[in-house]
């Protein structure tokens, strides 16, 4: 999987508030009703503190910064073993109360809106089924050659040859267990393709100049001196990274910071801290079912180079813990967050020396969800820590707990803020106090309140930042600098002031950020040398673009100039899916926001096709599969109505140059109460065109849908689908001799059962038995191309905990099946697969952890496979490389994909040829 993958875009899924980031939407809406105040905290200073249950924590050990390694992200890969084959497979917390505003969810960018994963890794061994991307097949017709190849070339003898054999070497590296699956062949199998010929793709697919597209946020700031760094995340490629920019002179100039370690773990920072040589960067992200590694940590010395530490060394936190907050204290860092328990949330937190080497403070030295549920904020000054909790469960009031000894154990007082919503950002130390200001909160009166406290045992109010409007959003962020604390706060809508305070009682303006249309702030700091940075991102119909701006001490403000970073801008551009008809190429994807289309003859002279205005509209666009047929050309994919609004794009060609778009009505148009409708998937067979999408409503569980047309103008949607359709995703589709297969998975990501759908005209469907290898607990499929007759599907097999990339095959249409695990001495994924006349081509990568190379597999009858490694420009070296799309004409292969390091993102393009 390529380095700095994301999790997949929302989906469908309801919004779940990030637990760092935290921030108000870029699209949120004025404040219907502003939040009531101005009750004093109850004990009014008087309040007296209960110490946590239980003694000093158990120091429980954890040192990922000796598991630190390059890696294909995500979690550990399957290797595969001895290959068999067998016929006749059988188918396998109540948030509290709070008198804050109703908001709007965070908007997060990220994949186009569509059922097609924007990274790769989602097609790889251990890819869960839900979100991943649908593959593709190619026509039946004569020369519409990509996914089935009905007639040949020329004919090789051959008889099924032995199975691959793989023999598992377990390896133990310096108390690192590590297993290395070492292959012992595999056989040849008599066809090969020839080395051939890669180079970068860039200018051969042209992207609209002063297009947009990108997908960048910073989430937050910190500085020590002089140095300042800003975090965030960077998802306008397919191949996603976390986003480091830091300065040492104070903001006058910035760079891209440099990043080291298993890549991939997590894509999104969403808090930074530091200073005196020991700086802390944290993931928003939580490990999930589709996303079990992306818990992050990065680690530095100087805020310039950053170390990520191995998820798989972060031992001490569990995959359900919520990372919510990190303060930098004088022994080191401080993290907090909470953890489920018994239907609750119960707290907890972590402390570490220098960012690597993590204790545990489970719930019991802190107190039960009865009492105290998940921390949200945390501060420190020296060993002093206070922390801003929410209350045990039956309570409304907000909870402070505080620490004498940098977090290890935790006293909570007799504080109790019942006007103030617990989020983070919202704590800040001065010398000699504690301040607390409620983040996105004001009063009737236009004021927001702030809270004092020596220690931060006893509170009181001591303040107030005046003059909201009534559509002001209220305070987004507090921070400390060297003389006082500051505030982001939202006057007016979309405009922000910078407010700063001494001591936390009396406030003045600091400057005037003035109105900044659609944009939303997120942290600011205020270096050594007094410069005021701010950080966030602005949101438009189709990117989202960083905010950062600057202003030195006594000096005006000014937006850094981030096109002058070298290695920050990435071009917004995706090639999806390539097929060919009639001697003509034509691949499809999306650039700058739109739909993107390019055609030629395959050489050098591809040149975008349109016209424009049919691949374009308000919100992102984008096409996920391409077929040649009887009627000529159709691709498909999806575009954005509106920010809930997912639709049906669908255009065709005669040439493959001039294209049609084809409206999105009648049976292509979605239902009113399902908001979400797409395509993913193409065929073309003698008949006409089979299209596979799915669609869903704003509770995020999606159907399958599938449509026929013969002649490219009237389309039928199919009815009655095979179990109604529900929860099932169709990834691929191909023309047979017999009509048209389906495949895909149904379930959920713990687990999946392989779908294997027949129609003969396309409109009527019926399910044969789904594909699972005897050693597999689940199993779905991905891919599917057919020869001859012949059917074969690549998917993934849950095996033993782990998922492992596999091929089925079926010579009788689908009645019944042979199987093979994809041979791989390393991590390795199939990201699509082509019929051709002498057998089947997969593309894909393999590799080392984080290090993975462009790679292709070739079987004469689906089943012996053998794994080549291409070499050329950009195919294989530093970084990440794949091959994401394949097509064979006349024994010519083209296949396309991507290069990508931490500051560097290119296409690629590897011809070539069958050899001997």
């Amino acid at each position: 999987m390529p380095p700095f993958a994301a999790p997949h875009h929302d989906d469908g899924a309801p919004h779940r508030e990030d637990p760092l980031t935290d921030s108000p939407s870029p699209r949120r809406r004025p404040y219907d009703s502003p939040a009531t105040g101005g009750r004093t905290p109850t004990g009014d200073g008087a309040g007296t503190e209960e110490s946590a249950p239980g003694g000093p924590p158990g120091r429980v050990r954890n040192r990922p910064d000796k598991l630190v390694a390059s890696g294909p992200p995500r979690k550990p890969y399957s290797m595969p073993m001895s290959p068999r084959r067998s016929r006749d497979i059988s188918p396998a917390p109540e948030p509290p109360k709070t008198t804050e505003p109703p908001e709007d969810p965070v908007h997060r960018v990220g994949g186009p809106p569509t059922g097609r994963p924007t990274r790769p890794d989602l097609l790889a061994p251990n890819a869960p089924p839900d979100g991943q991307g649908p593959g593709s097949h190619r026509a039946v017709p004569p020369s519409a050659l990509r996914r089935s190849t009905p007639t040949r070339r020329r004919r090789r003898g051959f008889t099924p040859l032995s199975p691959i054999v793989l023999v598992a070497v377990a390896i133990v590296l310096a108390g690192v267990g590590v297993i290395v699956w070492q292959g012992v062949g595999p056989f040849a199998t008599g066809l090969r393709l020839a080395a051939g010929e890669g180079r970068p793709g860039d200018g051969l697919f042209a992207v609209p100049s002063g297009g947009g597209g990108s997908n960048q946020v910073l989430n937050a700031v910190t500085s020590d001196g002089a140095t300042i760094v800003a975090v965030g995340s960077d998802t306008t490629s397919p191949v996603p990274r976390p986003l480091f920019l830091t300065s040492d002179d104070n903001g006058a100039t910035w760079r891209l910071g440099k990043v080291k370690g298993p890549a991939g773990t997590a894509t999104t920072v969403g808090r930074v801290v530091g200073g005196d040589g020991k700086w802390l960067a944290v993931s928003s992200e939580s490990p999930t079912d589709s996303a079990p590694a992306a818990r992050g940590f990065w680690s530095s010395d100087d805020g310039r180079e950053w170390v990520a530490a191995d998820s798989r060394g972060l031992s001490v936190f569990q995959p359900v813990d919520q990372v919510t907050d990190i303060a930098r204290t004088e022994a080191g860092f401080v993290a907090v967050g909470g953890t489920p328990h018994g239907g609750g949330m119960a707290p907890v937190a972590w402390v570490s020396a220098d960012g690597r080497e993590w204790d545990r403070i489970d719930s019991k030295k802190i107190g039960g969800p009865d009492k105290v549920q998940t921390i949200k904020a945390v501060v420190a000054r020296g060993k002093s820590v206070v922390a801003l909790a929410e209350p045990g469960q039956g309570d409304s009031a907000s909870i402070i707990l505080r620490s004498s000894d940098g977090g290890r154990t935790w006293k909570r007082t007799g504080a109790s803020l019942a006007d103030v919503a617990p989020r983070p950002g919202a704590l800040a130390a001065l010398r000699d106090a504690f301040v607390l200001v409620p983040i996105r909160q004001r009063t009737d009166d236009g004021d927001v309140r702030v809270y004092c406290s020596p220690s931060g045992a006893e509170w009181r109010s001591c303040g107030s930042i005046k003059g909201f409007s009534r559509d002001g959003g209220g305070v987004n962020r507090l921070t400390s600098f060297g003389s006082g604390v500051a505030a982001i706060a939202e006057k007016s809508w979309e405009r922000y002031v910078i407010h700063t305070s001494t001591n936390g009682k009396s406030w003045s303006k600091h400057t005037d950020l003035g109105k900044l249309p659609k944009a939303t702030l997120r942290d600011l700091t205020i270096s050594g040398g007094g410069t005021l940075v701010v950080g966030g991102d602005r949101a438009g119909e189709k990117d989202n673009q960083l905010v950062l701006m600057t202003a030195a001490k006594g000096g005006p403000v000014a937006s850094v100039p981030l096109k002058e970073i070298s290695g920050l801008t990435r071009v917004a551009r995706e090639i999806n899916r390539v097929a060919v008809g009639e001697g003509r190429y034509v691949t499809v994807g999306s650039a700058a926001g739109e739909a993107g289309i390019w055609t030629g003859t395959g050489g050098d002279d591809w040149a975008a096709a349109g016209p424009a205005q049919i691949l374009s509209g308000p919100g992102k666009q984008t096409l996920t599969d391409v077929a040649y047929g009887p009627q000529g050309w159709l691709a498909v994919g999806s575009t954005m109505s509106g920010a809930a609004y997912t639709r049906v794009l669908a255009v065709s060609s005669a040439d493959g140059r001039t294209w049609r778009g084809i409206p999105a009505e009648g049976p292509l148009a979605a239902k009113p109460d399902l908001p979400y409708l797409a395509a993913h998937a193409v065929a073309a067979g003698e008949t006409g065109y089979v299209l596979a999408g799915e669609e869903g409503g704003l509770g995020g569980r999606k159907s399958a849908a599938l449509w026929f047309t013969s002649d490219l103008r009237q389309f039928t949607r199919a009815g009655k689908l095979p179990a109604g359709g529900t929860n099932i995703r169709i990834h691929d589709v191909a023309a047979t001799s017999e009509g048209f297969v389906a495949v895909g998975g149904a379930g959920g990501n713990a687990h999946e059962d392989s779908v294997v759908w027949l129609s003969a005209g396309g409109t009527e469907w019926t399910q044969r038995k789904g594909v699972l290898p005897p050693e597999a607990s689940s199993a779905g499929l991905r891919h599917v191309a057919v020869r001859d007759g012949r059917i074969v599907a690549i998917g993934t097999a849950q095996v033993q905990g782990v998922r492992r990339t596999f091929s089925a095959a079926s010579g009788d249409n689908g009645s019944t099946w042979e199987y093979a695990w994809i041979p791989a001495d390393e991590a390795s994924a199939v990201q699509d697969v082509a019929g051709a006349p002498d057998g089947f081509v997969a593309v894909g990568w393999h590799g080392a952890a984080g290090d993975g190379d462009s790679a292709a597999w070739i079987s004469e009858d689906g089943l012996a496979w053998q794994r080549q490694m291409p070499e050329g420009d950009g195919l294989a070296g530093a970084g990440t490389q794949y091959l994401g799309a394949v097509v064979e004409s006349e024994g010519e292969v083209i296949a396309l994909g991507r290069s990508t390091t931490y500051s560097a993102d290119h296409l690629l393009v590897w011809r070539t040829s069958f050899d001997g």
